[in-house]
């Protein structure tokens, strides 16, 4: 743990990924509960629950996309200035209560998520690189660690933030303003996140990628590796579903939330 303390690159990125990590819990509570205001409720909230789970469908790309950046630390630090700026556009959206805005507002926080995806799969072969391999698993763990805390913090935060003002437009700034600190954390250590010349390699096409993991799992599993996939998407789309159709349930703001945070574990479990 001294070690890693002492590890500035580590420093760097974890702390960063914590105040990512308030941005991003804290949004989506305020998200639920802003949709809960509109007339069409049981709809708004269940869209909601949709695109809460849906960027785990492109992790295939944001995984394939961070490989192919030899700047990964450059591309890290950019994409939070970038969340921070959607969601500032995001705070001038909230603040009326149109079907079609509202829609606008979850694209935004969809292509944030997204985008948050993306600075994991960025941030994992930095971590790797910077921290030595018996340090890593450790290294893994407390990251991990900060990560379910700090949703949880965020979520607390976000109802405790909307109880005491009703501001959802302060919400977006203040979504925004984390977003902005962990891309200047990151930049405070930029130098140190730079990556050896020597860790830049070519990467395989995206059929290459598909035909190695194909082999690999079938050598694993000894079965077809498409009924494998098939069967594993179909129980995932389930489970996202019912959560989703719980949705329709609720008929008051603190049933919505507790549905929220109940898709967000199932999601954890599943994903």
């Amino acid at each position: 743990m001294k070690n890693l303390g002492r590890n500035r690159a580590f420093v760097t990125l974890t702390v960063a990924d914590l105040f990512e990590t308030i941005g991003t819990s804290l949004f989506n509570i305020i998200l639920l509960t802003y949709a809960r205001t509109f007339a069409q409720a049981n709809l708004m909230v269940s869209l909601v629950s949709v695109a809460t789970v849906l960027p785990g469908i492109f992790g295939m790309l944001t995984g394939r996309l961070a490989d192919s950046q030899t700047n990964k630390r450059g591309w890290l630090a950019g994409l939070k200035f970038v969340q921070a700026a959607l969601y500032l556009v995001l705070a001038q959206l909230i603040t009326e209560k149109q079907v079609g805005l509202l829609l606008i507002i979850i694209v935004i926080n969809l292509c944030s998520d997204v985008l948050g995806m993306l600075s994991g799969s960025l941030r994992m072969p930095l971590l790797q690189a910077k921290v030595a391999s018996e340090l890593q698993e450790e290294a893994l763990g407390i990251n991990q660690g900060i990560g379910v805390l700090m949703q949880t913090i965020g979520q607390a935060l976000g109802v405790s933030l909307l109880a005491a003002t009703g501001d959802y437009r302060l919400a977006g700034y203040l979504n925004a303003i984390t977003f902005l600190i962990a891309g200047l954390v990151l930049l405070s250590g930029y130098e140190t996140l730079k990556l050896p010349s020597a860790t830049v390699t070519v990467t395989s096409t995206f059929r290459q990628l598909l035909r190695q993991v194909r082999q690999a799992m079938e050598a694993g599993v000894h079965m077809n590796v498409l009924a494998l996939l098939g069967s594993v998407l179909f129980l995932n789309a389930v489970g996202a579903s019912v959560d989703a159709l719980l949705n329709l349930i609720p008929d008051s703001p603190g049933d919505a939330v507790t549905t929220f945070i109940r898709s967000r574990n199932s999601c954890d479990e599943y994903c």
